[in-house]
């Protein structure tokens, strides 16, 4: 089986796609929504499922709404997901080339048949991250799609069929995502685009969400990683309706991730103030538990002390017997 393209991704694989290409090379990205479905996972299975059929179709990627990421096509091969050009089609389109060819699309699950749905936190996560790899990876320009290459929507070459394909999307939200990720390295750390791993100068590693966060964002330098990402449940003392999450501590601050959120920076004092009410409970049990096993000690001693005088009292009364018996 072919190795996924994107570290993380879930491989649901499908033969609808034209291979290596036909001799071109990706320099759009093509966004979609699904106009219906909430499983990455169930979508892809759908693509498996029109293999052979009248009207076989799939998509390279589909990010579901809990964010994750399933891959259906090789980046390598052209995937069966752009249909034709129409008419209104954007300039830089040409009919004379397959786009399937020298696109890479990217389906996002959403239940509504109008794609109306607003991403999810976790996917919009999942999609800007993606997005960003794939650009690295295929040289793709970061922008607004042009004659040069970039990224856009299904209605930017089918504004007939696919005019509400992917419906509502965050693109400025995305813009300033690429702009700020692409030079968000803070000194002296090391990221490797390819494997998805920011490296700190004391040799954590940086992974996923938490990294993409630090690549989006002024992160200093100098806030350095203390663990490596850890799984917890619950997340968080102070506020146990987040549920289960992952959390990375740094010098300064504590990175959070649940499914439903997405990334977060960590409420500090109040889970300071947790922790801290959580130490002064156990402590108070721990005086408990020595205070009643200080207790129970003292009554064993008094119990063994009235057991000695006792057999001492019965030792004195055999003595006293002794010597009547042998006046």
């Amino acid at each position: 089986m072919p190795t996924v393209d994107e570290p993380g991704a879930y491989p649901v694989w499908n033969a609808n796609a034209f291979p290596s290409r036909e001799g071109y090379t990706p320099k759009y990205i093509i966004l979609h929504g699904t106009a219906g479905g909430t499983s990455a996972a169930a979508i892809g299975g759908y693509f498996q499922s029109t293999q052979g059929s009248d009207n076989p179709v799939s998509a390279h990627y589909v990010i579901g709404q809990d964010g994750m990421i399933v891959q259906c096509n090789k980046e390598s091969d052209g995937a069966w997901g752009n249909g034709v050009i129409t008419d209104g089609h954007d300039p830089w389109w040409d009919g004379s080339v397959n786009p399937n060819d020298i696109t890479i699309s990217i389906e996002h699950c959403k239940p509504s048949i109008d794609n109306s749905d607003a991403l999810t936190p976790a996917q919009i996560s999942a999609s800007f991250t993606l997005i960003r790899h794939i650009c690295q990876r295929h040289n793709i320009p970061m922008q607004p799609a042009d004659a040069t290459g970039g990224i856009t929507g299904h209605y930017s070459m089918d504004p007939i069929n696919r005019k509400n394909c992917p419906g509502a999307y965050p693109w400025n939200a995305l813009w300033d995502f690429l702009k700020e990720g692409t030079m968000g390295v803070p000194q002296g750390w090391t990221d490797h685009a390819q494997t998805g791993v920011l490296t700190a100068p004391n040799g954590i590693a940086v992974v996923r969400g938490f990294r993409d966060y630090i690549l989006a964002n002024e992160w200093d330098a100098n806030n350095l990683p203390l663990q490596i990402e850890q799984a917890r449940n619950p997340l968080e003392l102070g506020n146990t309706a987040l549920g289960a999450g992952t959390q990375q501590i740094f010098r300064w601050s504590v990175l959070e991730w649940t499914a439903e959120g997405g990334v977060f920076v960590a409420w500090g004092g109040q889970e300071l103030l947790a922790t801290q009410k959580a130490l002064r409970d156990a402590q108070a049990q721990v005086a408990t538990l020595q205070q009643n096993e200080t207790s129970l000690l003292l009554q064993r001693i008094a119990d063994d002390t009235n057991r000695f005088n006792q057999i001492g009292t019965l030792l004195n009364e055999a003595a006293q017997l002794t010597k009547v018996a042998q006046a």
